[in-house]
């Protein structure tokens, strides 16, 4: 039986970047100065991605959205504090 390849968090922020672009989540490249905005919408995306990893039941997935998630949302929160 051929052993599956394990995607890690690494593979999965390259495959965003290349779908969405380097800035989204503010992950990947060089940060840009995003507007609240961009943030919502990205929280949003985010959302949408974490509840299809949810019904799908990969935990890989459901991680990484976390995560993902989460750096969007201290970014909403810095950028409202400021």
């Amino acid at each position: 039986m051929a052993k599956k390849h394990k995607t890690t968090l690494q593979d999965q922020r390259e495959f965003v970047s290349a779908f969405y672009g380097d800035d989204f989540c503010g992950c990947c490249g060089e940060e840009s100065e995003a507007t609240l905005e961009e943030i919502e919408s990205a929280i949003a995306d985010c959302e949408m991605m974490l509840q299809e990893s949810i019904r799908r039941s990969d935990k890989a997935e459901i991680a990484y959205w976390r995560k993902a998630l989460q750096e969007n949302k201290v970014s909403r929160r810095e950028l409202l504090s400021a």
